[in-house]
């Protein structure tokens, strides 16, 4: 302890007492300067952030910059219809598939309805409905040319099998005058003079009904083997 005493001199207490403050104020300034500076682009290395420096969640919608997320920042079929805001959004787009795959004996001496599957649907407010189709028929070599086929697609009908002009929303016609089996297609379009339905004010239920018929110069054995519509809706 007496050497100890010794050593404990004035000058000694005097400049282990300046040491201390030095030190303290250093770290004071520090702390100071340091706490109220940030980390710029400068102090970044290129390529220092990574994905997994960035917190869960952390970039925000307002941390974005306007225009910079474009068509090739987003993967392939992310964007769906429930991303969409259907009703501010004035886009066309099919709103229902009728399909039906039964085989029908066409004939030549009355329409008939071939079968889909729903044959009804519900036209939404404010929508604009146009429908097209197409039915694929077979012709065997027996049904001698020329030779044809007749399809239509009608809505609401009292009749489908006698529509009114006002009923039919499209129609279609296959022809072939070559002979032997054969394979075609109807395409339905939209019939000339009509058109689809137009908005209603508030939601409307519909039947529609794909209706063939066929005709050969003599003999028979059409067949429709596949029909389908498409109701396509604007808004």
């Amino acid at each position: 302890m007496s050497s100890i005493r010794k050593r404990l001199t004035y000058a000694n207490v005097m400049s282990t007492i300046a040491v201390f403050f030095v030190l303290a104020g250093a770290t004071a300034y520090a702390a100071h300067h340091l706490g109220r500076r940030s980390v710029g682009a400068k102090q970044l290395k290129v390529n220092a952030v990574t994905t997994a420096k960035l917190k869960r969640n952390a970039v925000s919608r307002a941390k974005i910059k306007s225009g910079a997320v474009d068509t090739t920042k987003i993967a392939d079929g992310t964007v769906t219809g429930a991303d969409i805001n259907l009703p501010a959004t004035p886009f066309s787009r099919v709103i229902l598939r009728m399909r039906g795959n039964s085989t029908l004996a066409v004939s030549a001496a009355a329409f008939q309805i071939y079968p889909l599957s729903p044959s009804t649907y519900v036209q939404a407010p404010e929508e604009v409905d146009s429908y097209a189709g197409a039915l694929d028929l077979t012709f065997p070599a027996a049904c001698t040319v020329p030779r044809s086929a007749i399809a239509y697609v009608a809505v609401d009908p009292a009749n489908p099998l006698k529509p009114t002009l006002s009923d039919v929303v499209g129609v279609g016609q296959a022809e072939d005058t070559v002979g032997g089996d054969l394979s075609k297609r109807i395409e339905i379009g939209p019939y000339p003079g009509a058109g689809g339905r137009f908005e209603p004010g508030v939601a409307k239920t519909h039947s529609v009904f794909l209706v063939v018929e066929g005709k050969c110069k003599a003999g028979s054995g059409i067949t429709a083997t596949s029909g389908a519509v498409d109701v396509i809706g604007t808004r």
